[in-house]
């Protein structure tokens, strides 16, 4: 089969592309169509068609893309949230695109049965109230707008339209042709979109901590509510059952949630530096910065809460960590279940390595830096 044959396979137009990709197992897509996506990727750059270079820079042989990167295509969200005057209200809006996307499949999933699966309708069960969860969020201590407020702008406003529906469609590929993994996928991209909201949230209220009282505990209120969010979308998740979960796991290949750079950032920026993860950071070449001595003398969230002298700033802050150490157990408990006696597929011992970071206590950080402000304020993606 001769190059030019060969690209008559895929469509010319990103959204016609989005949609086969959509319908494929990317795991079978042979080494030929790869090649021929990684080609269409140099293509969309040197003629500056953004949302053909959105779509095809996960297959790109070009760019040292972590797996993880590859399989959860952040850059998307990166694009979509730089288009926004808001990086925090955008993340939020985000998160209700993707989880409705994801709501709308399992509901079309129910239709194609007489009865729906148990598992499909608990799964729609719990999303409802997730959704809920995001729709009530304020984005700013003045009490609007929520983040229902910002899915409602969406009428009328044809660009803002439109970035959505490119966040919609044009991440959120499966590897495998199992339909539970829908909710695996859309579940870690909010998670990460979750702990960028958190890593903002948690700066905001070290920066007013000691000038801006209110304004410290509405961010301190919101880092809660992120951990409270984190926990909706976990036990969304759990409909997700072991066996299921084996059915495509093999598919995502080495994409380890180990190698999230949005995790470390938030809990570099709740806690401080955790000297534990040393040889994590060091192993994966875009993890190395957080080694960075700027970094590792951050001043925590949790150093700045309890350097207040403030009592409710000391108490909101206990309440922030109890609902975070919640998530940390139950992610956990995830790896414990659905990986009993396994390796991550990051290398990790699975389960045991969370195991080890469940706790938080004794983290040290110091005075607070601005170098590596681009770093702690963008949403990170490699």
């Amino acid at each position: 089969m001769t190059t030019e044959t060969f690209r008559t396979a895929f469509p010319g137009h990103s959204e016609a592309l989005a949609g086969l990709l959509a319908s494929t197992a990317l795991a079978e897509l042979s080494q030929e169509e790869l090649a021929d996506l990684s080609r269409r990727y140099d293509e969309a750059v040197a003629r500056d068609d953004v949302e053909m270079r959105l779509l095809t820079r996960p297959f790109s042989h070009r760019l040292a893309i972590p797996e993880y990167y590859r399989y959860t295509a952040l850059h998307v969200f990166g694009w979509f949230l730089g288009q926004q005057d808001d990086a925090y209200g955008g993340a939020l809006l985000a998160m209700h695109a993707i989880l409705t996307d994801l709501s709308e499949r399992e509901h079309e999933e129910a239709a194609r049965h007489r009865e729906p699966p148990g598992h499909i309708a608990e799964r729609l069960r719990r999303l409802g109230p997730v959704l809920d969860r995001i729709a009530a969020m304020p984005v700013t201590p003045r009490g609007a707008p929520h983040g229902a407020d910002l899915v409602r702008r969406l009428t009328g406003d044809e660009r803002l339209d439109r970035q959505v529906l490119v966040l919609r469609r044009f991440c959120g590929f499966r590897r495998s042709d199992k339909h539970d993994e829908h909710i695996f996928i859309r579940a870690v991209q909010a998670c990460e979109l979750t702990f960028f909201m958190t890593r903002l949230a948690a700066r905001r209220a070290v920066s007013l901590v000691e000038r801006d009282r209110a304004g410290c505990l509405f961010w301190m209120d919101q880092v809660g509510a992120c951990a409270e969010l984190l926990n909706a979308i976990f036990h969304a998740l759990k409909t997700l059952s072991p066996e299921l979960f084996l059915g495509f796991r093999d598919a995502t290949g080495d994409a380890s949630a180990v190698q999230s750079l949005n995790y470390h950032l938030m809990e570099l920026v709740v806690y401080g530096y955790d000297d534990r993860k040393r040889e994590t950071f060091a192993r994966f070449d875009h993890l190395r910065v957080i080694g960075d001595p700027r970094l590792r003398k951050f001043r925590s969230l949790r150093d700045a809460a309890g350097a207040s002298g403030d009592l409710e700033v000391a108490a909101t802050y206990a309440a922030l960590e109890r609902r975070l150490l919640v998530w940390r157990g139950r992610h956990y408990g995830f790896g414990r279940t659905y990986l009993p006696n396994m390796k991550g597929s990051g290398g990790t011992e699975g389960a045991g390595y969370l195991k080890r970071f469940v706790e938080k206590d004794g983290l040290p950080s110091g005075p607070r830096l601005t170098d590596p402000e681009q770093l702690l304020s963008a949403f990170a993606f490699r």
